[in-house]
């Protein structure tokens, strides 16, 4: 499993050590081989009050799309040097992470642009991200706990906390009357779930107080579209999980229950397929 911590793209605090709760629960599962965690660059956060941001500092000044090349290269190290290539693995993130995470299990195609409003919005990201559409063979699932895939959204959903959306959201992407926000959408752009993913699992809590659930079910309506579309595809499932937006991780037992579901799928589908 590769993990994909959160942190708002920017907070010091917040790194790979973050999944250290959720070990004993996810070792647990006879299926889990190995654990990956990842660190990337950060975009600035000078105003932070302990660990300011310094502007020579080239891993806390980071501007999209370093943060998802870092993921895409960690991932791509791990499967020439660690084992990684060759076998099957999972994904999974949380807030931003999960975001990522997302983004990692999409591909370049896509004729959609559904943005879960009944919008027909498709952004293309820039060219370039993935470079070959390969590279991320094996990838059968996708996990992603408190995810943001709008935004512009997010930020309108909680307007008491909108000076801290638009400086983080902006610190990432760049700013938003120029497009920069788009970047992040996941609901929006014109990508796809790529062949191969056989399980989108979406962890989501209604006591999150910085994304709110709606962002979870957007995700899971946008998906489960595609899918009735294509016919036979992956399995998607939203799965609700208990508390605060960084207690869900915390606790060590959120992330453990979303990886077992999308596990679960996993197996039940090989064994069709054995069946079969």
């Amino acid at each position: 499993m590769v993990y994909i911590h959160g942190g708002a793209f920017r907070d010091p605090l917040v790194s790979s050590l973050s999944l250290t709760p959720s070990l004993p629960a996810l070792f647990q599962n006879p299926h889990v081989a190995g654990i990956a965690s990842l660190n990337y660059r950060l975009s600035p956060h000078p105003t932070h009050p302990t660990d300011p941001s310094d502007p020579c500092d080239g891993a806390r000044n980071a501007e999209w799309p370093d943060a998802i090349e870092d993921v895409r290269d960690a991932i791509r190290w791990l499967k020439k040097e660690e084992g990684l290539g060759g076998g099957e693995w999972i994904v999974c993130g949380h807030s931003v992470g999960g975001t990522m995470a997302v983004m990692v299990g999409m591909d370049g195609t896509g004729g959609g642009g559904d943005d879960g409003r009944g919008g027909k919005e498709g952004k293309e990201w820039e060219r370039g991200v993935w470079g070959e559409e390969g590279g991320m063979d094996g990838l059968k699932a996708v996990v992603s706990l408190e995810g943001i895939y709008d935004f512009t959204a997010c930020r309108d959903a909680h307007p008491r906390l909108r000076d801290m959306y638009d400086a983080f959201t902006t610190g990432a992407f760049g700013p938003e009357e120029e497009g920069g926000w788009e970047r992040g959408d996941v609901l929006r752009c014109k990508r796809r779930v790529r062949d191969g993913v056989e399980a989108v699992v979406v962890g989501h809590s209604r006591d999150d107080e910085l994304v709110e659930w709606e962002q979870g079910q957007r995700l899971i309506g946008v998906l489960e579209r595609e899918r009735e579309g294509e016919g036979e595809g992956e399995v998607v499932r939203l799965v609700e999980v208990e508390g605060k937006h960084s207690q869900v991780v915390r606790d060590g037992v959120a992330v453990g229950k979303c990886v077992n579901v999308a596990i679960r799928v996993l197996v039940e589908k090989a064994r069709a397929k054995e069946g079969g």
